[in-house]
């Protein structure tokens, strides 16, 4: 199921990046002879005009065949050829791919979040004696701050910053019923910053111990599977969050609930988080609400460009030798298992994994390596810097070599793939 997910994926990003040079060949002049989903064997073909739409035998690819791109002499005038064309046009046909990918990838954002929702931003912990915790409780859910609506956790701080230093309004939802509280910030000079001393997240962990590996830290303190931790050296906990305060700022005696009794267990003296390891903990059903279509454009072009600077990130620390490039390259295999995560995690993950995919894409195919649409591009650009064009037939076979070399790339990774599944 998931190969034929991935088969599916595959046709679908070809044709939106092969329709993007499609359809800016056909606006700026350049004969478009074949527009081929797949490589190999023609398995269906339909003639409309000067243009020929094939699906071949092997799809995983695509290309659309310009007028002339070889070198080849070609029955239209050589003005409506590729080579024909002024260099512009050629950057912008090249150009066009990619460009379409990234189009793709916001729109995939877009209805991703229009069509599933988003998990609501909800109270995980409060400071004890700061300004929240005679307001909030654990699990609220936020809405507003100061008629500022909130989707996302790193809203909550600049909201908060915006309408400091007078009193607060959030609107919450508590036991699904909608309330308002005011809550007077605090400044704290070491963070610079108002603070109302409340961790907010979309996902709320209870602290009650769900699975534990034999070994952990915990298991060897005496902790078990249904445990529900209630105090921390004294202090109630209410989630995940208020324990890892807790561990981090140094507490080590804890109080639990076992089957209707009450235990105290101390936790040997490893540092923070390193003593939930080995542990999963039970998780809030979250709330997911959908929000209108302006708040999901926003929120989209905001995943967007997450995206694309993450990729520039990977890109960068693999072209300064910081990151080893076996472990961002994947091939199908890789893919299958990328996505097969993003299925079981839900509709929403599903339809931003795949924007990230169209994104990856994009930015793969700007890289300057022949055969790619950023070689292209640069061809072009030399031409319109230089005023000098390089031979139709050298770029052509370079662009051959770059085809083979990046065939034999795929095949290497795939391979690389499989032993790592089955290794």
């Amino acid at each position: 199921m998931i190969w034929l997910l991935l088969l599916g994926l595959i046709l679908f990003l070809v044709a939106a990046h092969e329709g993007g040079h499609f359809l800016a060949a056909k606006l700026l002049g350049v004969a478009v002879e074949e527009f081929s989903i797949g490589f190999g064997p023609v398995l269906f073909s339909h003639k409309r005009k000067e243009t020929r739409y094939s699906l071949r035998a092997f799809p995983l690819g695509g290309f659309v065949r310009l007028a002339g791109e070889g070198g080849e002499a070609s029955q239209v005038p050589f003005e409506r050829t590729y080579y024909g064309r002024p260099a512009w046009v050629r950057f912008s046909v090249s150009l066009a791919g990619p460009v379409a990918n990234i189009l793709l990838a916001g729109l995939l954002a877009v209805v991703g979040v229009l069509g599933f929702g988003l998990p609501r931003v909800r109270v995980v912990g409060l400071v004890p004696g700061a300004p929240a915790e005679q307001a909030l409780q654990v699990g609220d859910v936020l809405l507003a701050i100061a008629d500022r609506e909130v989707w996302e956790w790193e809203e909550v701080g600049p909201a908060i910053q915006a309408a400091a230093p007078k009193a607060i309004p959030f609107l919450l939802l508590r036991e699904g019923r909608p309330l308002v509280v005011e809550i007077s910030p605090r400044w704290e000079p070491e963070e610079g910053r108002y603070l109302v001393g409340a961790y907010f997240s979309p996902q709320l962990f209870f602290p009650e111990v769900r699975q534990l590996a034999p070994d952990s830290p915990l298991a060897q303190a005496g902790l078990s599977p249904g445990d529900r931790i209630t105090a921390a050296c004294g202090r109630p906990v209410r989630s995940l969050t208020e324990l890892v305060v807790a561990l981090e700022g140094g507490c080590r005696e804890l109080t639990l609930s076992r089957a209707g009794e009450e235990l105290a267990l101390s936790l040997p003296g490893e540092v923070g988080r390193g003593l939930l390891a080995g542990a999963s903990f039970l998780p809030a059903e979250p709330v997911i609400h959908r929000p209108g279509l302006g708040v999901a454009c926003r929120l989209g072009t905001r995943y967007l460009i997450r995206f694309f600077l993450t990729l520039a990130s990977v890109v960068s620390g693999v072209a300064r030798g910081e990151v080893p490039a076996g472990e961002v390259v994947s091939g199908p295999v890789g893919l299958v298992e990328v996505l097969a995560q993003g299925v079981q995690a839900g509709g929403l993950a599903t339809f931003l994994l795949i924007a990230l995919i169209s994104l990856n894409l994009a930015v793969f195919n700007l890289i300057p390596f022949p055969a790619l649409d950023g070689a292209r591009m640069a061809f072009a650009l030399f031409e319109m810097i230089s005023r000098r064009k390089v031979s139709p037939a050298v770029e052509a076979a370079i662009h051959t070599v770059g085809f083979m070399l990046l065939l034999g790339l795929m095949l290497l990774v795939t391979w690389r793939d499989i032993l790592r599944l089955f290794g």
